[in-house]
């Protein structure tokens, strides 16, 4: 396979297991709320995390460079990235508790909004007509989804757009933590690629989650073997995720990988449109026929958007 072929592989991969690891906090929260157990976000968030951590952590050991970067110039973003992405989870989190998977992540792309507002009038970049045509097209994908039946409640709609504000911030920061590292790396004598910082940036981000995450797992036993089985599912399913992402950005870069990236909210209508058809309906109400074309369009339309806000076409 050449390394486009894997690249759009590993995207969609990425695509798919992020769907999937919402069905599975989706699923986790309903069952705990049935059962009359609070704080199962929480429960969830954590052991997940402390999971991933156990893994990232070699990892990072392992990924570190010989020409050891100054913490100085990589503390900052990696403390505000990790900080802003827990309170991104934490919202989506709280959205997926309320509302179906299928009809959030569509919603997710309003990401692009957010970041077009923060580049612009606090970054001070300048956007060209195309890209403040995506940010239009992206909140008309969103009217879509919240026009007639189906649409998201409002206050499931307001942690959506808390999520989004969340990952955007986060999303800068991530990119300073890149750079932070490979300049700490010529600082000190060597040099790493891009793919390199990438990957010792998700490990540093999911290490120091765990750790994070550390006191709140002792603090909230008791668990069952649910709880932990759901954790390990959802850690294992974000993870492939992270993996495939940072993987695809490597080989096609990061304008193609993130319209991969997006095509989670059209595999999430699918998939709740097959969860629906075969009786999951704890997870996914069954729709007519209008809504579920509806939900398709708006999902094809808000990748669309990405795709127009993220590709340089002069």
């Amino acid at each position: 396979m050449t390394d486009l072929g894997l690249g759009v592989a590993a995207g969609l991969a990425a695509a798919l297991f992020s769907a999937v690891s919402y069905l599975i906090s989706r699923h986790y929260g309903l069952r705990q709320r049935a059962l009359g157990r609070t704080k199962s976000a929480l429960r969830l968030l954590a052991v997940s995390h402390l999971l991933m951590a156990a893994v990232c952590i070699p990892l990072t050991w392992a990924a570190w460079p010989a020409a050891s970067p100054p913490v100085r110039l990589f503390a900052v973003p990696l403390a505000l990235s990790v900080g802003l992405y827990l309170l991104g989870q934490s919202s989506l989190f709280a959205a997926l508790k309320r509302v179906e998977a299928s009809r959030i992540a569509p919603l997710l792309g309003l990401k692009i909004v957010m970041l077009a507002v923060i580049v612009s009038f606090v970054l001070g970049h300048v956007l060209d007509m195309r890209q403040w045509l995506a940010v239009a097209l992206s909140v008309a994908a969103a009217a879509m989804l919240q026009v007639g039946r189906g649409a998201v409640p409002a206050r499931a709609f307001g942690f959506v757009l808390s999520c989004c504000l969340c990952f955007a911030i986060s999303d800068i920061f991530i990119v300073r933590l890149i750079d932070g590292l490979r300049a700490g790396a010529m600082e000190s004598g060597g040099e790493i690629s891009r793919l390199h910082a990438g990957g010792l940036a998700m490990a540093l981000t999911y290490g120091l989650c765990g750790l994070v995450f550390a006191p709140l797992v002792v603090g909230l036993r008791p668990y069952t073997r649910g709880d932990l089985l759901a954790a390990a599912r959802y850690a294992s399913a974000w993870l492939l995720s992270m993996a495939g992402l940072y993987c695809c950005f490597g080989l096609v870069g990061v304008v193609f990988g993130n319209i991969l990236q997006s095509t989670r909210g059209v595999m999430s209508v699918a998939i709740g449109a097959a969860l629906a058809h075969f009786g999951w309906h704890e997870l996914e109400q069954r729709v007519d026929r209008a809504t579920l074309l509806r939900r398709l369009a708006a999902a094809l339309l808000m990748t669309a958007a990405i795709a127009l806000y993220v590709i340089d076409l002069s």
